[in-house]
């Protein structure tokens, strides 16, 4: 005898389920989900915020303090008066440093002395160094000059050092000239001297 049985397709089959239906709770589905954004969160890369932070401070107390320094020099400028403000000597560790109107006046270099130079013709002498630094000093003068210049202050208040007048006078310029040619005689006599020297070693050899 033959049975029918009527065939009965779950809809729920090969479904996945977090939980049973018995023991199903919101909870459960909540804490799923943070915990996912939990995860996600701490996988993406990021920037250590106390150490930028620290970082910013410092340069924000940097940029005060120098801007504090600018007013203080600042409120003195002011402070003083324009007679005295017309050579000032500022004491460094160093050199004391002339300023006029708040501009550096640049100290003429001094020649070398005798017994600074070999006279032995080395490829860097100091008379060199020394006319160099004399192109370097006429430089800056002149750029001290345009800028005073442009301020219109009057050259008979610049410093005596750095007056046209008196920075191109033939009786300064003349000593310059003549410290360096004797040298240079004293150098290739002492030079003449050695090869006549060696020569007449050869010759008795």
């Amino acid at each position: 005898m033959l049975h029918s049985y009527k065939l009965h397709i779950f809809p729920s089959l090969g479904r996945r389920s977090i939980t049973s239906v018995t023991h199903y709770h919101h909870n459960d589905i909540t804490g799923g989900i943070q915990h996912t954004n939990q995860l996600r969160k701490a996988s993406r890369g990021g920037q250590d915020l106390s150490n930028r932070w620290r970082r910013l401070e410092n340069s924000v107390r940097q940029k005060a303090a120098l801007s504090n320094k600018l007013e203080a020099f600042a409120e003195y400028d002011a402070s003083v008066p324009k007679s005295s403000q017309s050579s000032t000597l500022v004491k460094t560790s160093a050199k004391p440093i002339q300023l006029f109107h708040g501009f550096e006046v640049p100290e003429e270099p001094s020649p070398p002395a005798d017994d600074e130079c070999c006279m032995s013709g080395c490829a860097v002498c100091v008379y060199d160094l020394y006319e160099e630094s004399l192109e370097a000093y006429k430089e800056a003068v002149a750029g001290l000059r345009n800028s005073l210049s442009a301020l219109h202050i009057p050259e008979a208040e610049w410093p005596a050092q750095i007056r046209p007048k008196e920075s191109t006078s033939p009786s300064r310029e003349g000593p310059r000239k003549e410290v360096i040619l004797s040298a240079f005689e004293e150098m290739e006599r002492r030079l003449a001297m050695q090869h006549q020297k060696e020569a007449e070693a050869t010759a008795s050899g």
